[in-house]
């Protein structure tokens, strides 16, 4: 097939020159914001640790452009503007603009059916739209937590050809599509495929061709072949108690994902975008269309661009988060502000960051009575009296399947998320503790009586539970084996110790902890357990779900 090109893409002589005496500007600029940045990024302006690359683009130019921290512990490689990161999700925009393109062309629309382009998908009870993939309210299972529960781990590979396999034996949706927005990598490793089946080009080559070399992007590439050489690269890390580990994990989720590129190159796509919009490119301005339940609510998301505000301020933006990666490209538009951040650290709070950094530019325009973020790590630690965090202990609950447990130990507080290990954490105030292991803080909340039923947690109100417990004695009716066809994988249930455990090949043995909503429900490291049964009361099998996947059938065997 023809290679398709995106023609408003091409650079012009005016903007190749803009180019070429972008790196002068831009080093003037950062000279003299090189404190205020310096100061934002304290925490990472060191070559101990990890750290992360800044780009600040105001009025179409870059205004400031600089690295902090190390790219490679082990050869102490310094992270710089043209240092290569994997942007996990902020990788979706890409996939937007394809479609966007596609659509433009009348190759793509909007309202059909994805079986018209991809008949290897199921057919499923209701058709979903190329338009509800792009607002993720299709319903298509998320493949991260997907595939961990048939036994894919985390430091090993994830592939496109994964994910497809487990598209094609998906049994059901998670709901009714258009009835709800779910977060769905899947949608945009379909997008992809869409893009490829009508190109006839891997979706590497069609976005190298069409998007990265007529902007110059000459370092940027989707990642097909893990085993590929990326030069430049920074690595991801986690801080420890003993110091740092590598990450360790190969991920080819291109469409949702797996674009390795720079802040150097980033500032060309963002420049780019802006001037497309103010020139009113129809394929740019689709991109800003938000979707629209059944019911008529506004889903404020499209095309790998979520919309929102920061102190009053609109903001068009997308997070990345993948193996210790943290990344983000923030844009202020009534501003004509704009900020792209890519870090290595696991603890890296990059939208946190991103405020910090528009707080400097605008504070003049901040909303009357509310402050530029202050980054809670970086507060002093204080001293709580120990009948006040007495208060704090207990179960709280953060989602369907996720729970907290806070415990006081020798005069300090304790976190254990459930299939997690247990955590310190740091008073910053009486109500707020810094957890330096979830690169985040709670807030505890008490009532007009002084009891305290609520935590705050990345934007999480999480209310005050009393697990449900099951006697132990009744752990035997859910022994035994249990395979889901969908997954092609079986887990085994048994008891040790008076606990219920579960037993994967791959994953290994973990216990499951009570939920509070009754009888048969238990969570674990896989998700939400919820055994079902007959007639007779006997227990025929279980529905796994979790926070972007809802009833995996396991039947017992």
């Amino acid at each position: 097939m023809k290679i398709i090109k995106v023609i408003p893409m091409r650079i012009s002589i005016g903007c190749f020159f803009f180019l070429t005496t972008l790196a002068a500007c831009t080093q003037n600029h950062s000279d003299s914001l090189g404190p205020a940045m310096n100061s934002i990024f304290k925490q990472y302006n060191n070559a101990t640790g990890p750290g992360c690359a800044v780009s600040v683009i105001r009025d179409g130019r870059v205004i400031f452009s600089k690295g902090y921290g190390i790219a490679n512990l082990e050869y102490d490689i310094p992270i710089t503007p043209s240092t290569i990161f994997d942007i996990a999700s902020v990788s979706k925009q890409f996939t937007g603009l394809a479609i966007s393109t596609l659509v433009e062309q009348g190759k793509v629309t909007l309202d059909d059916d994805i079986h018209k382009y991809l008949p290897e998908v199921p057919v499923f009870y209701r058709p979903v739209t190329v338009r509800q993939l792009l607002h993720h309210t299709g319903g298509v299972r998320d493949w991260p937590q997907t595939l961990n529960a048939a036994g894919w781990r985390w430091d090993e590979v994830f592939s496109f050809s994964d994910i497809m396999r487990m598209v094609r034996q998906q049994k059901d949706l998670d709901f009714e599509p258009g009835s709800r927005f779910s977060y769905s990598n899947t949608g945009y490793n379909l997008l992809a495929a869409i893009v490829e089946k009508l190109s006839g080009q891997t979706f590497r080559t069609w976005t190298d061709s069409a998007i990265f070399k007529p902007l110059g992007m000459h370092s940027s590439h989707f990642l097909d072949d893990y085993s590929r050489i990326i030069k430049g690269l920074a690595y991801s890390y986690n801080r420890t108690n003993q110091g740092f580990e590598k990450n360790v994990g190969e991920l080819t989720a291109y469409g949702s994902s797996s674009l390795f590129t720079s802040v150097g190159d980033l500032d060309k796509w963002v420049i780019n975008f802006q001037s497309q919009v103010s020139k009113k490119n129809p394929v740019y301005l689709r991109m800003l269309t938000e979707g629209t339940l059944n019911n008529g609510e506004t889903v404020h998301y499209g095309y790998g661009l979520g919309h929102g505000e920061d102190r009053g301020l609109k903001t068009i933006s997308h997070t990345g988060g993948w193996q210790g990666y943290r990344t983000i490209i923030s844009n202020y538009p009534d501003e004509n502000l704009s900020i792209i951040i890519l870090s290595n650290a696991a603890e890296f709070d990059p939208q946190d960051y991103a405020s910090r950094v528009a707080g400097y530019f605008l504070k003049d325009k901040i909303r009357a009575g509310e402050k530029p973020a202050v980054n809670v790590r970086d507060l002093p630690n204080k001293k709580v009296d120990s009948l006040l965090m007495k208060k704090y202990e207990g179960t709280y609950q953060l989602g369907p399947s996720w729970v907290v447990t806070l415990t006081l130990e020798k005069g300090r507080l304790m976190t254990q998320a459930n299939g997690e290990d247990k955590f310190p954490m740091d008073a910053k105030s009486d109500s707020v503790f810094w957890i330096e292991a979830y690169g985040a803080s709670m807030t505890f909340v008490q009532d007009r009586g002084g009891q305290v039923d609520l935590l705050k947690y990345k934007g999480i109100e999480a209310k005050r539970i009393v697990p449900f417990t099951t006697d132990p004695r009744l752990f035997n009716q859910y022994s035994g084996t249990y395979y889901s066809e969908e997954l092609e994988s079986q887990y085994k249930v048994y008891i040790k110790d008076s606990k219920l455990y579960m037993h994967h090949m791959r994953l290994g043995d973990f216990d499951l902890t009570g939920e509070p909503t009754g009888k048969d429900q238990f969570s674990g490291k896989i998700g939400f357990v919820a055994f079902y049964r007959d007639d007779h009361d006997r227990v025929l099998g279980f529905m796994l779900s979790g926070g972007r996947v809802k009833n995996l059938r396991f039947e017992k065997k």
